[in-house]
């Protein structure tokens, strides 16, 4: 087994993805060169992902609290994961073959750059009828990616920029590259595909409640962008 030049955290947040969850935490710990550390952060599930994640110990670390929502979850586990590059997971996608050992090389390859974004592939989740499935858009080609589990980053990049916005149910990595864009931060994409994301009926992205969220985002990124133009 080939070993990573530069050691790698991974925060894997789930809320309530028990039928998800296990095929999500296989497809980090398969990769090789591994991961140093894997943290789970199980985010006031009331389905047993906790359980779930538990059974997996001592390869990952699992942390259980309170519904604090995506961006609570990648912060309680970042106040873990203290590696030189880190790495995120949802609990209902899929990390490609390999995915890890490109990313590093990538980044580290580029001492410019302070993380990279690789491509995303979607794919229908096999729970779903032909019917269902059918209704939904499912790109047919890699896209770039624009979330965090698509992201490798330097650590210290993160202390720099600051933590994710807890009152945001979506768009919290949004709101935080906004933030880091500002701050000077460069994050380059790459050709590497390495993220299957799973298309299902429970997608947190398809709520009311993270569309009003996506534009309360786009609302703050506007109002950042007029106070610097008139600073």
């Amino acid at each position: 087994m080939s070993t990573l030049r530069h050691e790698v955290g991974v925060v894997i947040r789930v809320h309530d993805a028990a039928p998800y969850l296990v095929a999500s935490i296989q497809s980090v710990l398969m990769q090789d060169p591994p991961a140093a550390e894997v943290v789970v952060v199980d985010d006031g599930s009331t389905d047993g992902s906790g359980l779930l994640a538990e059974a997996f110990v001592p390869r990952v670390r699992v942390i259980r609290q309170r519904r604090r929502g995506p961006g609570g979850a990648i912060n309680a586990g970042l106040l873990l994961v203290r590696r030189e590059f880190v790495a995120f997971q949802d609990a209902d996608d899929l990390w490609t073959p390999g995915r890890l050992g490109a990313m590093a090389a990538e980044l580290a390859a580029r001492p410019e750059a302070d993380g990279v974004m690789g491509r995303v592939e979607h794919f229908a989740s096999e729970d779903l009828s032909a019917e269902e499935a059918a209704r939904f858009d499912v790109p047919g080609t890699p896209q770039p990616g624009a979330a965090l589990p698509s992201l490798l980053i330097r650590r210290e990049v993160l202390d720099r920029v600051g933590c994710f916005d807890e009152s945001l149910r979506a768009g919290e990595y949004l709101e935080w590259h906004d933030r880091a864009i500002r701050a000077g931060v460069r994050i380059e994409p790459i050709e590497v595909v390495c993220l299957r994301r799973r298309v299902h009926r429970t997608n947190t992205t398809r709520s009311a409640e993270a569309r009003r969220d996506y534009l309360r985002v786009a609302r703050l990124a506007i109002a950042r962008h007029r106070g610097q133009r008139s600073a």
